[in-house]
């Protein structure tokens, strides 16, 4: 094998390909790809390539270079022309969103959740975030009427005769 020992251990421990394996050379790297891209979330991965631009002193030849990398990472547009559209769509909703936690629930949605998943998420993230906010100002908006109504209580109860009446 030429790889290195981190690499061997990988594939033995982790992937059950021992190093006597009758696998060929093709079908053992193919392995490895497979492993390595599942570590990374494709939700990142597309997000990446997505917002990849070609940084200053950089060269066409490089920033097409990286951007066709990050294009083999991310598998752009397998299966038919729904599916391409969808992922698509998926995408441009999450390089959209402003939020950053619900960008992170987005990214962690399964890598099968349809363009409705995603809606759907981003609307009930949407009005969680409202009802929370409600929920959390309730307090203050409560006591300021608690004090307004104990003000106003205050005010009708009929004055003592000990006491005169105010402005007297």
């Amino acid at each position: 094998m030429a790889v290195s020992l981190d690499v061997q251990r990988i594939l033995e421990h982790t992937l059950g390909i021992a190093p006597d394996t009758s696998l060929t050379v093709t079908e053992v790297l193919d392995t490895l790809q497979s492993h390595f891209k599942s570590q990374r979330n494709e939700a990142l991965r597309r997000r990446e390539l997505l917002c990849c631009k070609q940084a200053d002193g950089k060269s066409f030849s490089d920033f097409f270079v990286r951007l066709k990398n990050l294009a083999e990472e991310v598998d752009l547009c397998t299966g038919n022309a729904m599916t391409c559209a969808e992922i698509q769509l998926k995408m441009v909703l999450l390089m959209g969103v402003r939020d950053e936690e619900l960008i992170q629930r987005l990214i962690s949605l399964d890598t099968g959740a349809s363009v409705q998943d995603v809606v759907t998420c981003c609307r009930s993230f949407e009005t969680t975030r409202h009802t929370a906010s409600a929920i959390y100002s309730s307090p203050s908006q409560l006591r300021a009427m608690y004090t307004y109504k104990k003000g106003r209580r205050h005010d009708k109860t009929p004055h003592s005769p000990q006491q005169p009446p105010s402005g007297a």
